[in-house]
């Protein structure tokens, strides 16, 4: 593994340290929105375990940069700045159209010679799985909103203000684009453990489309189901977090191999 990097990286957005040598946790956010949904993991978080958001360009303090133009292009860039963040074992853990970004990170990361001791996906139907939701990215300002609208991911106050949206829109374009043009390749496959995640009112996915995930990994692979609607990480938040640290915890004690790739 690499040193970590002395400079801030506009792609990583650190939010709990840790001197341990437990596992540094990235992770990636849903579309439209950037590192700082995750900021209240910060609080939930084990002291033993860094914590860190990925902050593409085009969202928050990245507002002014023009987006990644494909899910592979942005995992490569994430990929190498993760080896310049930390030398400690890598978890990744994506929501919705996170989910496919931590997953491509996770292929550039084996592909650079580093296995993350855990991939966590969650939201996100697996590959080769028809996505039950159709596509929206290509549709009239007011339709894209009417939809966006019906699922609840952002608040209805924010769509509602024409000023706000106008900011917004684009990003929220842009990142629905990302996922539906989508294709990922299943070769070749991970070697790590894969966790998927789902919740039980989520209308866009079910229990074969998200063990497809299992499919992409020589790996190990579980899935775990919790009540809420597809954003159920912002409503259940607590249960969630202390659930993904037990699995990164377990995870940790049967480590047998170090993380490089032999």
């Amino acid at each position: 593994m690499t040193t970590p990097q002395t400079k801030h990286s506009p792609w990583i957005v650190p939010l709990k340290h840790s001197a341990a040598g437990s596992p540094s946790v990235f992770c990636f956010p849903y579309a439209g929105a950037g590192a700082s949904v995750y900021r209240s993991w910060s609080k939930l978080f084990t002291p033993e375990m860094d914590l860190y958001a990925i902050q593409a360009p085009g969202r928050e303090t990245r507002f002014s940069e023009d987006f990644v133009s494909s899910i592979p292009e942005l995992a490569s860039i994430v990929a190498k700045e993760i080896l310049n963040t930390t030398d400690k074992p890598v978890v990744l853990f994506g929501h919705s159209l996170g989910a496919a970004c931590a997953y491509e990170t996770a292929r550039a990361l084996e592909h650079m010679g580093c296995s993350p001791e855990l991939l966590i996906l969650s939201g996100r139907q697996g590959p080769g799985s028809v996505s039950k939701r159709a596509p929206i990215a290509h549709l009239s300002d007011t339709e894209f909103l009417q939809h966006v609208l019906t699922y609840k991911g952002t608040p209805a106050a924010v769509l509602e203000n024409e000023e706000l949206m106008e900011l917004l829109l684009p990003l929220l374009r842009a990142d629905f684009a990302l996922a539906e043009q989508y294709k990922p390749s299943p070769e070749p496959l991970l070697t790590c453990p894969v966790l998927g995640l789902g919740s039980t009112q989520d209308e866009w996915l079910d229990q074969e489309s998200l063990e497809r995930w299992g499919d992409l990994t020589l790996g190990s692979f579980e899935s775990h189901w919790f009540e809420g609607d597809h954003f159920y990480l912002n409503h259940r938040t607590a249960e969630l977090v202390s659930y993904v640290q037990k699995k990164i915890t377990a995870q940790m004690k049967t480590r047998t191999t170090p993380s490089l790739l032999v």
